[in-house]
């Protein structure tokens, strides 16, 4: 009787030590080489210097977007540096993607109200602007229908 208790007791630690281990190998250990792609952003968004992008598929105007991108507690989105601008023109694909990126008045203008001050050009001359081909940006009438990008702070870990 004692030695079936015994092995009853080693099969429940074994269960116990194999839960574990699973649940250990389901979580992405975090290392100095672990990509930024996986830290502090939701399922389906990417992540980059404390940022996380979401691509949509969805086609929708430049309003429109912003509404949608608010829905998901971010905004259409904002690129501060050359690196984000860079990341988003790889991850692009062949889609056109609306920006936060506004013309009111002669000044382009993100979402939250910072000037544009980058290098990258801006074609044309419509109001809201897209990501472009070639590493462009472009504008275009606001109430085409485009997917988008939105984007918000990363959550802290």
């Amino acid at each position: 009787m004692d030695v079936l208790i015994l092995l009853l007791l080693l099969l429940l630690a074994f269960g116990v030590v194999l839960a574990v281990q699973s649940a250990a190998a389901a979580q992405v250990p975090v290392t100095p080489a672990t990509p930024l792609l996986v830290l502090g952003c939701p399922r389906g968004w990417v992540g980059c210097n404390g940022v996380c992008y979401y691509f949509s598929k969805n086609y929708s105007s430049w309003e429109q977007a912003e509404e949608r991108c608010s829905e998901l507690g971010a905004s259409l989105a904002i690129l501060k540096d050359e690196e984000e601008m860079g990341l988003l023109f790889r991850l692009r694909g062949n889609g056109d993607y609306w920006l936060g990126l506004r013309r009111r008045g002669e000044r382009l203008h993100w979402g939250d109200g910072s000037s544009y001050s980058s290098r990258v050009p801006v074609l044309g001359n419509s109001d809201c602007v897209y990501l472009g081909d070639g590493e462009r940006f472009r504008s275009e009438n606001c109430s085409k229908e485009r997917p988008y990008v939105c984007s918000k702070a990363q959550a802290p870990l």
